[in-house]
């Protein structure tokens, strides 16, 4: 089966968030308007949904600390935990790509894919109460184009790769990457 995948140079990103703000627009996530309070003393987060985020990741000690970024997403797994935990068979991956999407009419809200996934890819949507994810801009993507993230990477550090070589999966992974050998997930790192 081919496999789409991704390749993010860690070396190349810069922490904008740019995919982030890119997938947010493209894919109109959760919510619509401002989730931001203006209310001063605010302590929790707004409820929100992101397919895509921005990992920053801090090492080192005084004087030479080390900040690294790490943009991530569904890696759209070859064995996908999420597929696996799913009571309701509403997670499916095609055959043509790899692409692991979820099936919103089939969808209960149960959460067992939030919670599976190693790479926190599955998010609630509280407004639906159904969970959502990545689709790789598949409405993109299959009219010759690239993801969003990928068009507005600011550094160029985020691709998509047509034939992904699942030998190569997770490759380079940045400390705290979950260890691909559970669910072969379709990304590799260039590491800096």
């Amino acid at each position: 089966m081919p496999q789409r995948g991704w390749v993010l140079d860690l070396g190349k990103c810069i922490g904008c968030e740019s995919c982030s703000i890119a997938c947010k627009s493209e894919n109109n996530t959760f919510p619509q308007q401002s989730p931001l309070a203006f209310k001063r003393g605010q302590r929790e987060a707004p409820d929100h949904v992101s397919y895509r985020w921005v990992v920053f990741k801090w090492s080192g000690a005084y004087p030479k600390p080390d900040l690294l970024f790490v943009t991530s997403a569904c890696n759209h797994c070859k064995d996908p935990a999420c597929l696996a935990s799913c009571p309701v068979d509403a997670i499916t991956k095609r055959a043509q790509d790899g692409v692991v999407l979820i099936d919103q009419d089939k969808c209960i809200g149960c959460r067992y894919c939030e919670w599976a996934c190693p790479y926190g890819a599955p998010k609630y949507n509280a407004s639906t109460k159904k969970v959502e994810k990545c689709t790789f801009c598949m409405q993109r993507v299959d009219k010759g184009l690239q993801p969003a993230c990928v068009t507005t990477c600011v550094g160029r550090a985020l691709s998509m790769v047509e034939s992904f070589d699942l030998a190569k999966s997770g490759e380079n992974r940045p400390t705290g990457f979950a260890d691909p050998k559970h669910t072969a997930p379709s990304i590799r790192f260039v590491s800096r």
